[in-house]
């Protein structure tokens, strides 16, 4: 069972029982307890403390229990979830049995099924902790097509992709109505013909984009090693990433890839579905030449992260190759792979 909790901040978030569906490949189907039980994010506030203390004024409080590697968690407090907000402290756990446990001079924590508890200091105040394990979900989710649009993938078929040297897509499409990359990279030995980036068969200019995807733990992975995946539009990309606990820079979940960070790294935990919505403005030309370059407004998980911003160059991973032109002519939306099991769901697009 699934029961809404209103949080201290006005919104509406799902406490979230221990139910787990998994993918095709072992990082879906080899997934510790821990990481479904006690990982992601917590919502509560500070009690029992001291009078004119930090944590009297201001008594909401927030924790991610972020997956490091096997049985290590790092944990991060803050004030809000979907802020830029101060950071009350960061540091190591370590799973003991059932519990995770952070232990480092006046912190001292425990999360369990039942909750993350203990004390924590701001400042040398002590205060007790006491926060419950919520899915911040998205406003977006399971989000209907409008009139007009194009289903570019509903969970039955990927009729409308095709990879990027023009072969039928062999991706897997999962019983749950999901498509999860299958991996070149994992296929080399085998089958090299399985895998690779796929793109839209129609192709598009100015659109409104929305989509679903989740990425998997990975424990040990990190940077662009971990849930790294990308979504083009004319050869732009947002960029998708395990970013969850990071800082939110120019390369991770909500980015313009090496061009612009997101306003707030609004990144869910690994495993939890997330929403990319996503209005995408075509560079304008004027008897062959350039007059606006492209722009773009992402909203993660119904956050804008980025705001109309001006797309300055091409993405490119070597700055010499960010010199290509500007796009003159439509073209396929594309999805990358990126050798990490990434899956999408809920993928439609309306031109504009």
């Amino acid at each position: 069972m699934i029961v809404r909790i209103f949080s201290l901040f006005g919104g509406v978030f799902l406490v979230i029982p221990a139910v787990f569906s998994a993918g095709s490949g072992p990082e879906w189907t080899d997934v510790a307890e821990a990481d479904k039980t006690l990982m992601g994010d917590y919502v509560g506030e500070w009690s029992k403390a001291p009078e004119k203390s930090y944590q009297k004024i201001n008594p909401g409080l927030c924790a991610q229990v972020i997956n490091i590697d096997k049985g290590r968690y790092h944990l991060k407090f803050t004030q809000d979830h979907n802020l830029r907000a101060e950071i009350y402290y960061s540091g190591e756990a370590r799973l003991r049995g059932d519990a995770i446990v952070l232990k480092d001079g006046e912190w001292n924590v425990r999360v369990t099924k039942s909750g993350l508890t203990g004390k924590g200091s701001i400042g040398g105040k002590v205060a007790e902790i006491s926060l419950k394990r919520v899915q911040l979900g998205s406003p977006t989710m399971g989000a209907k097509p409008p009139r007009g649009s194009v289903v570019l993938f509903d969970g039955k078929n990927a009729d409308e992709w095709e990879h990027e040297d023009g072969r039928v897509v062999t991706w897997t499409i999962l019983e749950d109505g999901a498509m999860e990359i299958n991996p070149m990279a994992a296929n080399k030995g085998s089958n090299p013909t399985i895998g690779g980036g796929i793109r839209t068969k129609r192709k598009f200019k100015n659109v409104r984009y929305h989509m679903e995807f989740r990425y998997p733990v990975e424990p040990g992975k990190s940077g662009q090693s971990r849930g790294n995946s990308g979504l083009f539009f004319q050869g732009y990309e947002a960029q998708i990433l395990n970013s969850y606990g990071l800082d939110g820079l120019w390369n991770e979940l909500g980015a313009l890839y090496k061009m612009s960070p997101p306003k707030v790294n609004a990144a869910r935990p690994p495993m939890e579905w997330q929403t990319y919505d996503i209005n995408y403005t075509a560079p304008k030309f004027e008897n062959g030449k350039l007059k606006a370059n492209a722009r773009i407004t992402v909203r993660l998980n119904g956050i804008v992260v980025q705001k109309n911003e001006e797309l300055r160059h091409q993405t490119a991973h070597r700055q010499a190759d960010r010199t290509i032109p500007a796009p003159d002519k439509a073209m396929p939306i594309s999805l990358q792979d990126h050798s990490n099991r990434i899956q999408f769901r809920n993928i439609w697009v309306k031109e504009l």
